[in-house]
């Protein structure tokens, strides 16, 4: 399965969202990223990850963190600011920090090596976020790995 689908497949699963957003806003961590990881784990797939890092960061500083904090910014009433023009401004942010999400995640998918033998996404989860330079705490990544061991369906 490409990694874009089986991600939004995860991902909509609540305790797979949760964990990511938790990653993402209490350790610094890159949602794609978390993804990829997981995804080239149980897929048995290789990558360089020092180099994969660099460019997911580098993605991150200047198109993904700014397209979430704008959506963010967006999200409080602003008066005098008519709040159904707001949100209609705040739809379409969000639908370009999605496109930008999937462009970095099928960037992501390029940098893997073929399907092979899978190993623990806990495993996964871990290198490459010690590759990305700041892991969270191995419990943070914990629940992700337990919320995606959950079958699909």
């Amino acid at each position: 399965m490409r990694f874009w689908d089986w991600a939004l497949e995860v991902y909509a699963r609540q305790p797979v969202a949760e964990a990511c957003l938790t990653l993402q806003d209490a350790h610094g961590q890159n949602v794609p990223w978390l993804l990829w990881a997981a995804w080239m784990a149980g897929e048995g797939r290789s990558a360089d990850l020092k180099d994969a890092a660099r460019m997911m960061r580098a993605w991150d500083v200047e198109i993904g963190a700014p397209l979430r904090g704008v959506r963010r910014a967006l999200k409080p009433v602003r008066p005098p600011v008519d709040e159904a023009a707001k949100e209609v401004l705040r739809d379409a942010v969000k639908a370009v920090e999605l496109k930008g999400e999937r462009v970095l995640m099928e960037s992501l998918e390029t940098l893997s090596g073929p399907p092979g033998d899978p190993i623990p996404v806990l495993n996964g989860l871990i290198a490459a976020t010690e590759a990305s330079g700041d892991p969270p705490r191995r419990s943070a990544l914990e629940k992700l790995a337990d919320a995606l061991a959950k079958p699909l369906g």
